[in-house]
């Protein structure tokens, strides 16, 4: 294959506005020789077989990958996947290119229109090659702008694009209910509830008083603290035996790690990918 990247007859071509494709040979191309505008809307027609796809994608636009990728780092290359050498004798006056290819994939919460058209790959490596220019900038690598890792999510709204304001009316949506009672509704209903309530229990909080009646303090602190202590836990013990256990230092079923109740719904958003789930912790 003859590359003409960066010869005259490249400049030449790009000077008269044109994209210059000879000898194209891509599937049930045969020899193709044409000259397609730049900087207008193009169109490829014929019967299905004609060659379109393969002129437009497995010919022109991979070419344009194929030169772009000579510039970037190997890490990058990983992100995309690459179209190969396409046989053609020459493509003179090509710019970079980027592709939306007719595809049907599967969505989630996370899923937008740059990740279920691949086109956000393509933009977070441009986005970490722009970035390494500045002076005193450290290194950015394309994960540094994704919103599907910690280091590109943003920290408000955790990649998710929308910000959930969690209140107390929102979490306890019933406060005549004691915490035992399961008063904190986004509280998971299973073990890990029970291990929540079981914390707060050796935290020395009060689990069987209804929770309008707990003290402010202790409320907000339940609710919307980002500590997250670990202390004793004894399982099936009463209060009353959890206080004497605590008093004796015995032995505990575990040591149990509290989460506040605002911060696990957060991270539930952040993090799961059952509509389920994330209708259940509002």
């Amino acid at each position: 294959m003859a590359n003409n990247s960066f010869g005259e007859s490249s400049c030449t071509a790009a000077a008269s506005g044109l994209v210059q494709v000879r000898g194209a040979r891509e599937n049930n191309l045969k020899e193709v020789d044409v000259s397609i505008p730049r900087n207008a809307l193009v169109v490829f027609s014929g019967v299905s077989g004609s060659g379109k796809s393969s002129l437009a994608f497995g010919t022109i636009y991979a070419e344009a990958q194929r030169r772009y990728f000579e510039s970037v780092a190997p890490y990058a290359r990983r992100l995309i996947d690459q179209a190969g050498v396409p046989d053609v004798d020459a493509i003179d006056g090509l710019p970079p290119a980027v592709a939306l290819q007719q595809q049907r994939g599967s969505s989630n919460a996370r899923s937008s229109v740059g990740s279920v058209t691949t086109l956000s790959s393509l933009v977070r490596m441009m986005y970490s090659r722009a970035g390494a220019y500045p002076a005193n900038q450290p290194m950015l690598y394309a994960e540094d702008f994704s919103p599907n890792t910690p280091q590109g999510a943003c920290p408000t709204c955790h990649g998710l694009g929308h910000v959930y304001e969690v209140t107390e009316a929102i979490m306890v949506p019933n406060p005549s209910l004691s915490i035992r009672e399961r008063a904190i509704a986004s509280w998971p209903p299973a073990w890990q509830g029970q291990n929540l309530r079981d914390i707060l229990v050796s935290m020395g909080y009060d689990v069987d008083r209804p929770w309008k009646d707990l003290p402010k303090k202790d409320r907000d602190w339940i609710l919307f603290t980002e500590e997250t202590p670990t202390v004793p836990v004894y399982a099936g013990f009463t209060p009353a035996e959890t206080r004497a256990a605590l008093k004796r230092k015995m032995e505990p079923s575990y040591m149990g790690t509290f989460t506040g109740a605002r911060r696990y719904v957060l991270h539930t958003f952040a993090n799961t990918q059952s509509a389920l789930m994330r209708k259940r912790v509002v």
